[in-house]
């Protein structure tokens, strides 16, 4: 005879095994804590009961068996969320799930803490107290903890809906804020990929008209242009900017409409030190200062200030460009010409960063 050879397990199997034994003790030791809130409960409430007959019994008495009913519930508690998780309750199957899995889980629960319950105080009677028969320990159980062992189901499996609920609450939420970003994005992208041709039209048409008048003045345009496109290009697929870089970008921007407008046309920038490091979306500033030397000086005669104002609000970055030559002038005296901000710029919507 060819003696057999012993069988070995593998080491990942046994890992595996191993790694599972301790996710279901940690899973029972934290349902544990859980369920010592109604062990403390019902040994009190017994307490009293026997209090006010007159029967006073051990402490240990009131506890063990409140223990028995309910921290058995703990080694079960595992199983009832696994079943849970992989059978939730939906809109669409709830009745389907109402009869299987659940209702059919909940009868073997009741049956298998029936069972524990019993064992465990047929195990008790043996030593401390009159002995009784197994079966009848086990009925005994069966009779009086059946409706709390169905409470007990349906509050474990109403947990982990609520939980699973609430985590799908959640990932929806973050989706949405994916969502909105890579609008935000797209619209601020979309944005900068009209502004950046009209830029360059109307800087070249001022450039050609400068070139027969004053060529010097031609060639600082060119120059400014040359600078303002190399850092458009550096600012490609960048989202936000320090405001310190969006006012040497403004800055080079200024210096054309400078040479364009001459003397008639000056500029302010009033910003705080302390919203230089503050992040902006990059080509921010540019259309504000554009609309408003167009609706400006570009339609009345005269000179005219165009400043512009970088301030904290309430913790929030605020800008705004002011011009003083409009119709408003007339009827206001100064004129306080706010640029209208992009939707997602607006002071009440758009956070900086600090």
């Amino acid at each position: 005879m060819v003696p057999s050879r012993p069988v070995y397990r593998p080491v990942t199997d046994r890992v595996s095994q191993a790694s599972a034994l301790h996710v279901y003790l940690r899973q029972v030791a934290i349902s544990a804590v859980g369920w010592t809130a109604m062990v403390v409960l019902e040994a009190a409430q017994v307490l009293l009961t026997d209090a006010n007959h007159g029967i006073i019994l051990p402490l240990f008495h009131y506890f063990i068996w409140a223990a028995f009913n309910w921290y058995s519930w703990a080694l079960l508690t595992p199983f009832v969320v696994k079943i849970a998780r992989r059978y939730p309750f939906t809109w669409q199957n709830w009745a389907e799930r109402l009869l299987f899995p659940h209702v059919v889980a909940c009868v073997v629960f009741v049956i298998v803490h029936a069972i524990l319950r019993g064992t465990e105080g047929w195990i008790y009677t043996f030593y401390y107290e009159v002995h009784a028969s197994l079966f009848e320990l086990i009925a005994e159980s069966f009779e009086k903890q059946a409706m709390w062992s169905v409470l007990a189901y349906t509050a474990i499996v109403s947990i982990v809906a609520f939980l699973r609920l609430r985590d799908e609450v959640r990932a929806r939420e973050l989706q949405q804020a994916h969502l909105e970003t890579r609008l935000a994005s797209a619209e601020l992208e979309t944005l900068r990929m009209q502004i950046q041709p009209h830029f360059l039209f109307n800087t070249l048409q001022a450039a050609i008209a400068l070139v027969q008048e004053d060529p010097r003045a031609a060639e600082d345009v060119l120059l400014r242009l040359s600078e303002l496109l190399r850092i458009t290009l550096d600012q490609m697929g960048t989202d936000e900017i320090p405001l310190a870089r969006e006012l040497e970008f403004l800055d080079q921007y200024i210096g054309i409409q400078r040479q364009r407008f001459g003397d008639r046309l000056s500029f302010e920038i009033h910003a705080d030190s302390a919203v230089l490091d503050r992040l902006v979306p990059p080509l921010l500033l540019q259309p504000l200062v554009e609309n408003a030397i167009r609706h400006g000086i570009g339609k009345h005669k005269g000179t005219d200030t165009v400043e512009i104002f970088a301030r904290l609000e309430n913790g929030r970055l605020e800008l705004e460009v002011w011009n003083g030559n409009s119709v408003e002038r007339k009827q206001r005296g100064r004129r306080h010409q706010r640029a209208p901000l992009p939707a997602w710029s607006r002071p009440a919507q758009y956070q900086s960063a600090p």
